[in-house]
């Protein structure tokens, strides 16, 4: 079972991972004080691994937050941080979301912290804004809109339009056009911004703006050509991974065989890194042979995408070599994920022992592959493994949407133990949350008698 909180330390790591036992921990002890300034650190710091997926932690923080009776304390501490200058985007969102949800509160104190920075940010788009301020301007646009509801999102029109009038550019709010979209309806928002784009230059600006968002679609992408391919590897271009992955969807087996052989003859490593990055989803057409030679290269990029490679190529002797590995505590994150390709009963106290050694930070995210390649693991029935396996990658994993994702497969698998269920309802993802609640609506309306 989960390792539960005996110490700040635990309770810290818990809680900055978005954990529901952190939030019951906080509830339930007699001392809630001690956590006091783990819960502000917290409010201060981004700890979701990905914001992109995992969106923000400022509900989970503000339930915790009205667990105390001072909550001045954090408030005061946020408005503080929330009117610095240059706060990373993903924090700057977090302290957003929090002072709105201490404005719908009934915070006067908040409400004017989150307009006055709208106004000081609205006033340097005059004065050509470095990206970070139009992102963050952006962000606060989107939950001032959410705050205000419709109209607060024809307020902000208005002074944004006006803005783009006095510099002569288009605001770039293509982002909070779509949010209004969905929040609103498309067609409310269109009608409003057409119907008064008539009367109103700035709205007229602001359309002006997004129209292309209304306009016709983009021009298709071509497939691109094996020598467009090649081409790009050798010019290392940013783009040759894109091009890689589109042209390994129609690529013929003549065609993917001559790239391998380019691929292996190449001797500039970087170049060779390019041209084999398309045999991380399509299989490797020249045999295991070389692909061994590339795992044993002194580059660790190479290395690294020999083992993806190796991942379409499963054999004995691959499964055989990934268990070498792990015996001798060599490229761990490698041989962990490569073991999920071709794993076997008699392979899982190797694989909880690997897990655990581990190390699971925000700098170095190669544990984060690992776990969710051993997540898909669960898709497959005939696969057996224990379930402490599972409630290990639970308790330590930093992304809540994998949490989530992994709490639902051991739902399916009916592995997942009543008391993780119970914890979900207050887990830091909202879809956790929602799927905790329902799992355990519908376990107790089976325990119910029939009506008569």
């Amino acid at each position: 079972m989960i390792k539960r909180i005996r110490s700040l330390t635990q309770f810290k790591e818990a809680f900055k991972r978005g954990l529901g036992h952190a939030y019951m921990e906080l509830k339930e002890c007699g001392n809630r004080e001690k956590y006091k300034d783990i819960v502000l650190w917290s409010c201060l710091r981004t700890k979701s691994y990905d914001m992109q997926c995992e969106g923000g932690r400022g509900i989970f923080l503000y339930h915790a937050i009205c667990l105390y009776e001072d909550k001045s304390f954090f408030e005061e501490a946020i408005i503080q941080k929330f009117m610095q200058k240059n706060i990373d985007t993903w924090l700057f969102d977090q302290l957003c979301e929090l002072l709105c949800l201490f404005s719908e509160d009934g915070s006067t104190r908040a409400r004017e912290a989150l307009y006055q920075k709208y106004n000081a940010m609205l006033g340097l788009l005059s004065y050509r804004p470095n990206q970070l301020v139009k992102n963050n301007l952006e962000w606060l646009c989107v939950r001032l809109t959410s705050l205000g509801g419709f109209p607060a999102f024809k307020s902000i029109v208005k002074q944004l339009g006006e803005s783009a009038l006095r510099k002569g550019v288009p605001v770039d709010m293509d982002w909070f056009y779509s949010y209004a979209k969905n929040k609103f309806g498309n067609k409310r928002v269109v009608s409003y911004l057409q119907n008064n784009a008539i009367k109103s230059d700035a709205v007229k600006a602001f359309l002006n703006s997004v129209s292309d968002d209304m306009n016709p679609s983009k021009p298709s992408i071509g497939t691109p050509t094996l020598e467009e391919l090649i081409q790009a590897s050798r010019e290392k271009r940013s783009r040759s991974r894109g091009l890689a992955l589109r042209f390994a969807k129609v690529a013929s087996e003549e065609e993917l065989l001559k790239l391998a052989e380019y691929a292996i003859e190449e001797s500039n490593l970087e170049i060779k890194l390019e041209l084999l990055w398309i045999f991380r989803k399509v299989r490797f057409p020249l045999g295991e042979a070389y692909v061994f030679e590339l795992a044993e290269s002194e580059n660790q990029s190479i290395r690294d995408v020999a083992f993806e490679m190796m991942k379409h190529i499963v054999s004995d002797r691959i499964h055989d070599f990934a268990i070498h590995l792990l015996q001798q505590k060599k490229e761990l994150a490698n041989a962990l994920s490569l073991i999920c390709y071709c794993y076997r009963p008699e392979d899982e106290a190797l694989l909880l022992e690997g897990i655990q050694g581990l190390t699971v930070t925000y700098e170095d995210g190669r544990w984060h592959g690992v776990f969710m390649d051993i997540e898909n693991l669960l898709d497959n029935r005939s696969v057996k493994i224990n379930p402490s396996v599972f409630i290990y990658m639970y308790s330590q994993t930093l992304c809540s949407y994998c949490r989530h994702a992994l709490i639902y497969r051991m739902s399916k698998r009916k592995v997942l133990p009543h008391e993780i269920l119970e914890e979900c309802v207050y887990d830091s993802y909202e879809d956790t949350r929602k799927f905790a609640v329902r799992k355990l609506r519908d376990k107790l309306k089976s325990l119910l008698p029939p009506p008569s």
